[in-house]
C-alpha cells in the first residue's frame, strides 16, 4: 500500500496533468478516477464514502454527483465520460441488461450482473450487505394488530388500501405483481403524488393502510414502521456495487483499488445506511456524514496489508 501512496505523491510532484500514462503498472499511472452517481441522497452518500476512503489510500477521485439514472451512468462509462459509478444490481439487470429480476436472490442477481458487465469490459466490486429494494410497509401498530409479517399475510384481510406513486398500479414490480404473485385481489389502490416520502405522511394520517416503500428509507430509523417480508422475491434484489471500466481498473491497480472499495462495502448494513440517509434528509452534509461513518469504521486511514 505504501508503494501506491508513494507513486501517487511522486506523480503529483512531477506535475503530470495529462491523464493516465497508459502503463499497465500502477506506479507508472496517475491514481485518478472519475466516478458518477445518481441524484438522490443515498447514491451521493455512497459516492462520498468511496471517494474519501480511496483518497486516504492514494487515489484522486473526481466525483460527479447526479449524472443521471442507471442507463445514463452505463452510457457514461461506455462513452468514456466517467470511469465508474454507483450501481444497484437489480436495476442494472432490469434497466441496463433487460433481464427479469423477480425471484432472484442477491447472489443470483450479482452473478448475472457480473457476467453481463464482463461481456462489456467492465468490472464490479463486491456487493454491499444492504439492499435498497421496493417493499410494502405498514405502521408497526397496524402490523402487530393484524399479525402481519409477510406480504402474503395481507391476503387474509377483508380489504386494504395501498398508497404508492401512480405508475405502481400497472407495474409487474408493483400492484400487478402483488396480485399475480401474492393473490392480493383485496387491494384498493390510492395514488400518491408529491415529494419522495409523501407516502409515509399518508400512512401516518390513516389515509392508507399500507404503502410502497424502499428498504433504506430514512423514515425507517424511527422504528414506527414495519417492512413486510417478500419471501417470493417479487421485487428482486437491489444490493450496491461499484461498476468500473476494466481497462481503467488495470491501469490504476485492480487489486489495491477494489480492496479499498470492498472494505467500505462490507460495512454497509441496512441500519448503517438508513441512519446516514436520515442524517442527510435532516439537513446534514453528505460528505460529513460519510466522513463520520468512515472514521468510526476505521476506514479514514490507509488500509493495512492484512485488511481484507
Amino acid at each position: 500500500m505504501m508503494v501506491l501512496v508513494a507513486a501517487a505523491l511522486i506523480a503529483t510532484a512531477c506535475g503530470d496533468d495529462d491523464g493516465d500514462s497508459g502503463s499497465a503498472q500502477p506506479q507508472g499511472a496517475r491514481l485518478r478516477i472519475t466516478l458518477g452517481t445518481q441524484d438522490f441522497p443515498e447514491a451521493r452518500i455512497l459516492g462520498e464514502l468511496w471517494r474519501q476512503a480511496l483518497a486516504v489510500n492514494g487515489y484522486t477521485v473526481d466525483l460527479r454527483k447526479g449524472v443521471g439514472p442507471a442507463a445514463d451512468l452505463d452510457r457514461g462509462v461506455r462513452d468514456g465520460d466517467i470511469d465508474g459509478h454507483v450501481a444497484y444490481t437489480g436495476t442494472v439487470l432490469s434497466i441496463v441488461a433487460g433481464e427479469e429480476v423477480s425471484g432472484l436472490d442477491p447472489e443470483e442477481t450479482y452473478r448475472k450482473v457480473k457476467a453481463f458487465y464482463d461481456g462489456r469490459g467492465m468490472a464490479v466490486s463486491e456487493m454491499t450487505p444492504f439492499e435498497n429494494v421496493d417493499a410494502i410497509a405498514t405502521t408497526d401498530a397496524f402490523a402487530q394488530d393484524e399479525r402481519l409479517r409477510a406480504i402474503g399475510d395481507l391476503r387474509e384481510l377483508e380489504s386494504i388500501s395501498l398508497g404508492a406513486r401512480p405508475e405502481f398500479e400497472n407495474l409487474y414490480l408493483g400492484l400487478k405483481g402483488l396480485r399475480e404473485v401474492y393473490g392480493l385481489t383485496n387491494v384498493e389502490f390510492k395514488p400518491i403524488t408529491g415529494e419522495r416520502g409523501a407516502q409515509y405522511a399518508a400512512l401516518d394520517e390513516g389515509d392508507v393502510d399500507a404503502i410502497n416503500a424502499f428498504s433504506t428509507d430514512p423514515q425507517l430509523e424511527t422504528g414506527d414502521y414495519a417492512m413486510l417480508e417478500d419471501p417470493k422475491l417479487l421485487f428482486g434484489s437491489q444490493n450496491v456495487v461499484m461498476v468500473v471500466d476494466a481497462d481503467k481498473l488495470e491501469r490504476i491497480g485492480r487489486d489495491e483499488f477494489l480492496r479499498v472499495v470492498d472494505a467500505v462495502n462490507r460495512r454497509l448494513t441496512t441500519s448503517e445506511i438508513v441512519a446516514m440517509n436520515a442524517a442527510v434528509t435532516e439537513g446534514q452534509d453528505e460528505g460529513e456524514v460519510a466522513r463520520r461513518f468512515l472514521r468510526d469504521a476505521g476506514l479514514l486511514r490507509p488500509l493495512d496489508s492484512d485488511v481484507g
